[in-house]
């Protein structure tokens, strides 16, 4: 209302301005009438303070409407703010779960490859151990091997040693019993007649011990003392003391 009246006013004086300039310069006419312009004037002076007066209440009244207004579209915006917001934020945790879901596949698949690493190196390191064991027993059955195949190379070499040591002290009885042999027939043959082959003869070829001295060699021959093999027969397997008993054991007297 205020407005309206303000506008009114702004009309009439401008209307009253107009007559009352006109009328100075034009006189006579009734229609630009001096008085009647500065009533006008004046009345419209009035107005516009009434309507100055009036217009402040009139947008005072006025303003909360605006306001409320407003307050309805910030309202607005900022529940759509907020439902943006949300619906970011929701977006923002559903990226989130799915990168927190993918890390977590990631590191299981991660986690599960390296236990599989760690199943294959304790598998592997069982199995080293494993080949090592067999190694060190292959080794140590080797050595016990050799061991035992030295010892009984030493056991063999000490066998045989022995057995020609005991050769070689058979042989050096044998040549000491021949040496006494040959040494009791000498004697023999000093103390004693030389022999004949007469198979009925009843002479006895003894050595100063008693033992007989006739000679059984292994070809069935048998050589009395002086003969001519007498000396050279060395395989004697046999001694008789008469060439009876000689005969009696199957000999036969030598040609010589």
């Amino acid at each position: 209302m205020g407005t309206f009246l303000f506008l009114i006013a702004f009309l009439g004086f401008f209307y009253a301005l107009v007559m009352l300039i006109l009328g100075i310069f034009i006189r006579g006419k009734k229609l630009f009438r001096p008085k009647l312009n500065l009533i006008i004037l004046g009345g419209t002076f009035v107005l516009a303070i009434i309507g100055a007066t009036m217009a402040p209440t009139t947008q005072t009244a006025a303003e909360p409407k605006v306001e409320t207004k407003s307050e309805e579209v910030q309202k607005d915006k900022l529940a759509k703010e907020q439902e943006e917001a949300k619906q970011k934020l929701e977006k923002e945790q559903a990226e989130l779960k799915k990168e927190q879901e993918k890390l977590a596949k990631i590191q299981a698949e991660q986690l599960k490859k390296e236990q599989a690493q760690l199943a294959k190196d304790k598998a592997l390191a069982e199995q080293k151990a494993k080949d090592l064991k067999i190694q060190q027993e292959q080794q140590a059955k080797l050595e016990a091997e050799q061991k035992a195949a030295q010892i009984a190379e030493k056991e063999k070499a000490a066998e045989e040693a022995q057995k020609a040591k005991e050769k070689e002290e058979q042989r050096q009885q044998a040549l000491k019993d021949q040496q006494e042999r040959e040494k009791q027939e000498a004697q023999a043959k000093q103390a004693s007649p030389p022999a004949s082959n007469d198979g009925g003869s009843g002479n006895q070829y003894v050595d100063s011990n008693g033992q007989g001295t006739i000679k059984g060699s292994v070809n069935g021959i048998y050589h009395l003392p002086g003969g001519t093999y007498y000396n050279r027969t060395k395989n004697v397997v046999a001694w008789f003391k008469t060439t009876a008993e000689a005969e009696a054991a199957g000999y036969r007297p030598s040609e010589r």
